[in-house]
């Protein structure tokens, strides 16, 4: 809930601060929050690892070095977030992709009853699965394209940072 948290926060504040530019887009803050928020959990990820290790299952090789290639995978992911078309759209495809590998974790610590530093037992993480599956959808929607190129005609290039 930290990191839905963090997007959550982070998109805001980058719409208010669109909103004041006059240049508010739905679309570019939300991409902009999950960037900020991917950063936020890759440098979790290095700095306070046992959590992320405690959602691997013990025989997993190299936890500890999966953490911390997971966390700069996640920084990396977050800003590439802010790239321009088409390597945005190609970056929200991996992000969702990752968050999709990812979610076996996640289905392990609430079938196993894992107890995670930080995180309350119980239901909670089964409440968190869900969303895993709005990640995603973030992650794909906020990468599209908003207008697709018309027939024969070659799209023009887009600022990093654009709608």
């Amino acid at each position: 809930m930290i990191f839905l948290i963090v997007l959550t926060i982070a998109t805001a504040g980058v719409a208010a601060v669109l909103a004041l530019a006059r240049t508010f887009s739905t679309r570019l803050a939300a991409r902009a929050g999950m960037a900020i928020a991917m950063a936020f959990a890759g440098v979790s990820h290095l700095l306070l690892p046992t959590p992320f290790v405690q959602h691997l299952p013990t025989w997993v090789p190299m936890r500890e070095e999966l953490i911390f290639v997971t966390g700069l995978l996640e920084i990396t992911l977050g800003a590439a977030l802010l790239l321009r078309q088409p390597q945005r759209r190609w970056a929200g495809l991996a992000l969702a992709g990752y968050l999709l590998a990812v979610f076996p974790s996640n289905i392990y610590v609430a079938v196993a009853e894992v107890d995670v530093d930080g995180q309350p037992g119980g239901a909670y993480p089964w409440l968190r699965l869900p969303f895993q599956l709005l990640f995603i959808a973030w992650a794909l929607w906020s990468t599209r394209d908003t207008q697709p190129p018309e027939p024969g005609v070659t799209p023009r290039r887009e600022e990093a940072l654009t709608p």
